[in-house]
């Protein structure tokens, strides 16, 4: 194999070439059209230092070099001076810097200003006459900013022709769109939009193997010697395959599998958290059955009873009637004995009545008898008033001097008591009052422990909820917009500042944190809707207070203080405004605080602000500790919050006994105050009581009638007889008569009420007609022995019992009803880690209906049918579905894909090795040298192939069990793409060039025997090195640049041309002389940028020279002639 069939065609003209350039305001080219024309041939560019040779080259780079990133402009200066130049330099022609009169600063002097614009393109041809002018634009908009226009034509422009009527609005564009476009099938003028596509673009007309061969160019241009052989060969001459895009085509397909994992969990979780709510739902149901039951033999019992009740009332009565015939018939012959009694009793006292002694003692009797009444009423009321004086504290059985005095001490105490009550009800009020206090701050702290125990932070009720409610009308999470106190809070060793610090940061906590994509929403729902409270916002904007990010923070500053929540998109937001606006100085004493003119906080809570502003805020909400609002966890909010409610509670019980004391204390004055009414309005005079005075006469009047008696022997006979009938008689009238006739009062009211029973019963069931109770008898069989007499005790006792197990139901009913709320309310409401998890899970729950409609509890019931039945096997058979895809075809084309790019090195360094034996390394003995890529596996690269094997399932294997799909999936699949999910692990194992090392091997070419290894390049001479960097460097170009036949370098389509500035710098005759000799051998046209005494190397080698020099230190010129004018020049110039 020749050189010709390697890298040319019937010519050395082969493949595009640079016809000529030519710039415009570009660096100290200014105001004209500068052109080079080398005519697809060798050139020269020289002129002195500074004359502005590399802002020519420059040029050149910005039209085949379009990223930036991939662009160094120039490359010949040192290492100081590559970053003072930009394309924005360039255009406004940058040329110096001047110092100022009377100023130490200088300032850059430049040709142009920004109402100025700058052209540059070059005209490529190859022999097949194809053309490709490459073209740029730049101007500055009307706003300062540089922009840029690329460019492709497909036959030749000229700046002075085509770019010579520019204007900022775009007309020269459709002027050239025109001229061009018209009347064509195909444009000759392409406008591009970016540099990426414009690289695209040019490499594939130019027949590069990729857009890496522009970096080549950029590199060629300022070549110097390889210090990295193994890395330049990695990143220069084998190409970077889109790993990252077969990474995210397995991603995606992962996560399609993922996502059916995911919907078969969020299922398999839908149902766990509804079987309570079927199990609650189905024992309601029954509850409402024995309800209904326990409601029909209710009714049933109202039939059955009032029945029973006539029944057995019939057969009561006609008992009742018999036994009144019967009490009736013995009255009558008691009432017969009564008159005989009466009858003796009045001859009896006849007899002793016309006795004078005798009719003396019958009167003293009645005297007696009289006497005898007084004295037992004043005995009665004398004991009332001994209780009522004795509860009041005054003298029981007084004198009548001491009964009139207790009277004016009542009334005095009874005044004094009214007063005393009225005062113990305001009291009593009062202590009402702090109970409804009480009552209120319990329930508002119970509320309190609830919202923080569903949100995990330590923002109040009122603030939470307005969140709430707006993230829930924008579609939001809490972490997109948080509260800022969730995302800050004090450093566990700096408690002791936690009192100081959160009466500063309250109100900045309690302010919420908008990113811009909800930002109108927001506005928009806070406007059109009444919050029911406050709220505050901050619009997120990530730059807005990036001047702060390098302030100097005193050591002693809150912001010091204070942990900010890791991972939080807001995190640099947080601390740049913590840093600008709460920058406090915490200090520890008063000297120390007067120290400083604004922003100080001492550790009892005293703030300096700016301006002379002090405050400090000691109210006692401020300084309880559960109402702090910073952190992110509550566990000590909460803790505190149960503490201080025990303590509420604690209150409301000695509250309620101080109230239930109070009202006791009141009553009892109030009864107080009545007997001391009582002693004096009951008894107004001392005789109400005397009851001494009564007995004193009793006794006087029988002394005086035993005397009467001892007189008279046959009257006390007849007396006698007399007290015997007396004593008969009255046992028969007031006993015997009396309990007859009580009798038979209460058996005419039993009959009366036997008939009103019946009557009362007939009404109930008569309208009713026959009721089937054979179920209340069946049920109830022990009432059907009952009797009248406990006929009513039984269905009192079943009323009771009914309504008993009815309670008991509904009790029971409404604690599942509360239960299956709560648990309804979680599962519609879930956690924040459900929701999290499974993102859609409100929508699938959205339409079942809230916790206050429980007659619909049975859709919770179908939804759990529908899950079980329909869902969650249709999520497993896509879930196995996906998983059968992905391990018999994603997997295996993602290896396929690493194991071709291997292969593909292989192959590259075999077609690469090609192209390096045809170039002579050495002549004297002939070498060549070739490439070598042992294999290089780190530890991260065997475990991704290790895991990436073992992703590979064995079908035989995974097939002989039920889950052994699953299982591989879970147990290979899933560790490979987590592994890969982090970025720097990926991207070191994926890049499949990082597998092999590297290296250069020297042969003979007569004997193809290893004369010599080439590894690191800091072991060779300077020379040695420069000629290992050109045999690979045109290696590297021959197979970027499509001049190999393994990119068809057969055809025409090839790029031959590239530039060399300060090529000979610091090199040796020999070394430069074997550039140019490999640049033939590869059949390159050769731009070579070189000072003036440099020239003599290459001039039998070029075929144009193309001089620049600077005038007035300002502008560049450029001269363009033949070599052989340039060396008439020359001499002429030394003969003077």
């Amino acid at each position: 194999m020749n050189m010709l069939s390697l890298f040319s065609t019937s010519s050395e003209k082969a493949g595009f070439r640079l016809q000529y350039m030519e710039v415009y305001n570009w660096g100290t080219f200014d105001e004209k059209v500068f052109r080079i024309n080398p005519v697809g041939n060798n050139s020269l560019l020289t002129g002195a230092n500074a004359s502005g040779k590399s802002t020519y080259i420059d040029a050149l780079l910005t039209l085949m070099v379009p990223a930036k990133k991939d662009r160094f402009y120039n490359q010949s200066s040192g290492i100081d001076k590559k970053g003072d130049r930009t394309e924005e330099t360039y255009v406004l022609g940058h040329y110096g810097n001047i110092q100022e009169e009377g100023k130490s600063s200088t300032s850059t002097q430049k040709l142009r200003d920004k109402s100025t614009y700058s052209v540059i393109l070059a005209h490529f041809k190859n022999t097949d006459l194809k053309q490709v002018t490459l073209f740029q634009v730049r101007w500055f908009s009307s706003s300062g900013e540089l922009n840029r226009q690329f460019g492709i034509a497909h036959t030749s422009l000229e700046i002075e022709i085509d770019f010579r009527d520019f204007d900022s609005k775009g007309m020269w564009k459709r002027r050239l769109d025109k001229t061009y476009n018209s009347n064509t099938s195909k444009k000759k003028i392409e406008f591009i939009d970016g540099p990426t596509t414009y690289a695209e673009r040019m490499s594939s007309l130019f027949g590069m193997r990729s857009v890496k061969a522009l970096s080549l160019f950029n590199q060629v241009v300022g070549v110097k010697v390889l210090e990295d052989l193994d890395e330049f060969i990695r990143t220069n001459m084998l190409e970077e395959q889109d790993a990252e895009t077969e990474y995210i085509q397995l991603k995606e397909s992962f996560l399609t599998l993922m996502d059916a994992k995911t919907n078969i969990e969020k299922a398999k979780e839908q149902i766990r958290q509804l079987i309570p709510i079927d199990e609650i739902a189905q024992k309601l149901s029954s509850i409402k059955i024995d309800l209904q039951r326990l409601q029909e033999l209710k009714e049933m019992a109202v039939y059955w009873f009032a029945k029973k009740s006539v029944d057995l009332g019939d057969k009561e009565l006609e008992n009742c009637k018999e036994g009144l015939q019967r009490l009736n018939d013995e009255l009558t012959e008691l009432r017969s004995k009564e008159t005989d009694l009466k009858n003796h009793e009045t001859d009896l006292t006849v007899q002793i009545k016309s006795d004078e002694v005798g009719n003396q003692i019958e009167k003293l009797k009645t005297e007696i008898a009289r006497l005898e009444k007084s004295k037992n009423l004043r005995t009665g009321k004398l004991a009332d008033y001994n209780k009522i004086a004795q509860s009041i504290e005054l003298n029981t059985n007084p004198s009548e001097d001491v009964f009139n005095a207790n009277r004016e001490k009542a009334k005095q105490l009874k005044q004094s008591t009214e007063q005393e009550i009225i005062d113990e009800n305001k009291n009593l009020r009062s202590l009402e009052t702090e109970e409804e206090k009480l009552k209120q701050d319990t329930d508002d702290i119970v509320k309190t422990i609830q919202t923080l125990q569903a949100n995990k932070n330590n923002i109040p009720v009122n603030e939470a909820r307005i969140r709430d409610e707006i993230i829930e009308n924008i579609g939001a999470t809490k972490e997109e917009i948080p509260f800022i106190g969730e995302l800050v809070k004090v450093k566990e060793d700096e408690l002791v500042w936690e009192s100081s610090i959160e009466k500063v940061l309250h109100n900045f906590a309690l302010r919420l944190i908008i990113p811009p994509r909800y930002y109108s929403e927001v506005n928009k729902y806070v406007n059109n809707n009444n919050l029911r409270g406050r709220i505050r916002y901050d619009k997120y904007e990530e730059n807005y207070l990036k001047n702060f990010q390098n302030k100097n923070i005193n050591e002693k500053s809150i912001v010091n203080k204070i942990d900010i929540k890791p991972k939080t998109q807001y995190y640099e937001w947080i601390e740049d405004y913590l840093q600008s606006q709460f920058d406090f100085v915490c200090v520890e004493n008063l000297t120390e605080f007067e120290r400083y003119s604004e922003m100080a906080i001492t550790i009892n809570g005293l703030v300096k602000f700016r301006k002379g502003k002090h405050e400090k805020d000691d109210r006692p909400h401020i300084t309880r500790k559960e109402n702090y609002v910073l952190g992110w966890d509550n566990k000590e909010k909460i803790a505190a919050l149960k503490k201080e409610l025990n303590n509420l509670q604690s209150q409301q019980i000695e509250n309620k006994k101080a109230i239930t004391n109070k009202n006791t204390e009141i009553k009892n004055l109030g009864a107080f105050r009545d007997k001391c009414q009582d002693l004096f309005s009951k008894y107004d005079k001392f005789d109400d009581i005397n009851w001494q005075y009564y007995v004193n006469e009793i006794q006087d009047k029988t002394e005086q009638k035993e005397a009467l008696e001892k007189t008279n022997d046959r009257v006390k006979k007849l007396q006698e007889q007399l007290e015997k009938v007396q004593a008969d008689l009255k046992q028969l009238s007031e006993v015997d008569i009396k309990n007859k006739d009580r009798e038979i009062f209460q058996t005419e009211q039993t009959q009366k009420n036997i008939e009103g029973t019946i009557k009362d019963n007939k009404a109930i069931f008569e309208p009713i007609g026959d009721v089937d109770v054979s179920v209340f008898e069946e049920q109830y069989s022990y009432l059907l022995n009952i009797e009248y007499s406990n006929i009513e005790t039984s269905r009192v006792n079943f009323q009771e019992e009914n309504s008993k197990q009815t309670r008991e139901l509904e009790l029971q009913k409404g604690k599942k009803e509360s239960e299956v709320r709560i648990k309804i309310n979680d599962f519609k409401q879930p956690s924040e880690e459900i929701k999290y998890k499974f993102k859609d899970w409100r929508s699938d729950v959205n339409s079942l209906p809230d916790s206050t409609n429980l007659d619909l509890i049975n859709e919770y019931q179908k939804f759990l049918e529908k899950l079980g039945k329909d869902n969650l096997p249709k999520f497993e058979k896509k879930f196995n579905d996906y998983l059968q895809e992905t391990i018999t075809n994603k997997v295996g084309d993602f290896r396929m894909f690493f194991e071709n790019w291997s292969d593909s090195i292989r192959e590259n360094i075999k077609h690469l090795n090609d192209s390096l034996k045809e170039i002579d390394f050495k002549s004297k003995p002939q070498t060549y040298i070739q490439l070598v890529a042992p294999n290089k596996i780190s530890d991260e690269v065997k475990e991704f192939r290790n895991l990436l094997e073992k992703a590979i399932p064995n079908i035989r294997e995974v097939d002989s069990s039920i889950d052994g799909r699953k299982n591989h999936f879970y147990n290979h699949i899933e560790p490979l793409i987590s592994k890969l999910d982090k970025e720097e692990w990926r991207k070191k194992v994926m890049d499949v060039r990082s597998w092999f090392s590297y290296k250069a091997e020297e042969f003979y070419k007569e004997t193809n025997q290893k004369f010599k290894t080439y590894e690191a390049m800091g072991q060779l001479s300077g020379g040695e090195k420069a000629q290992l960097t050109y045999t690979i460097l045109g290696s590297a170009i021959a197979y970027q640049f499509g001049l190999t036949n393994y990119n068809q370098g057969l055809e025409p389509k090839s790029f031959r041309f590239i530039a060399i500035d300060e090529a000979f710098k610091a090199q040796d005759e020999d070394k430069a002389r074997y550039l140019i000799t490999l640049c033939k051998q590869l059949h390159l046209q050769l731009l070579v940028v070189t000072p003036s005494d440099n020239i003599h190397i290459v001039e039998n080698d070029i075929s144009f020279v193309h001089f620049v020099e600077r005038k007035e230190e300002r502008h560049s010129w450029l001269y363009d002639m033949p070599i052989e004018q340039f060396k008439e020049e020359k001499e002429n110039y030394l003969r003077q």
